[in-house]
């Protein structure tokens, strides 16, 4: 099976305690791919929610590609602003409870798909999608013209 490495790095900036503590970290995809970081709501980068709702967007995105090359059109653009949703547990413990994605596709070329073809596209991206067969929030794709 393949192996897929992110480094998560932080270092102590400041005060730490119980009370607070600097949030903001770096991830390593590669070489020269990283991404500031940090915790909820932060306004300095990526927070683990967005990242979750990226990562679920991306798969989706990639997959529907995929299905649309295999049928031989034309994709101008893909665009979606997805959404991950928090929630409380019975337990008390918060989750992401469900993740929107919002897709809309744009078909260029001699053979451009009808809404129907591409609702059952993002259905089978979805039911592919690796992050989506990963997490047990709850799904919802809603397509978008």
């Amino acid at each position: 099976m393949a192996s897929h490495i992110a480094k998560v790095r932080w270092l102590k900036d400041g005060e730490f305690s119980h009370e607070g503590f600097e949030r903001r970290h770096q991830i390593h995809f590669q070489d020269d791919v990283s991404l500031t970081t940090g915790g909820a709501n932060n306004d300095f980068g990526a927070d683990p929610e967005q990242l979750l709702a990226a990562a679920m967007a991306s798969c989706h995105m990639q997959t529907f590609l995929v299905l649309a090359s295999k049928k031989r059109l034309q994709v101008a653009s893909y665009q979606d602003d997805a959404e991950a949703i928090l929630g409380k547990r019975e337990d008390g413990k918060f989750w992401v409870e469900k993740i929107i994605l919002n897709p809309q596709v744009e078909f260029c070329g001699d053979k451009i798909p009808d809404p129907e073809t591409i609702k059952a596209m993002h259905e089978k991206s979805h039911a592919h999608c690796f992050i989506a067969n990963s997490v047990a929030a709850e799904m919802s794709v809603e397509v978008r013209f």
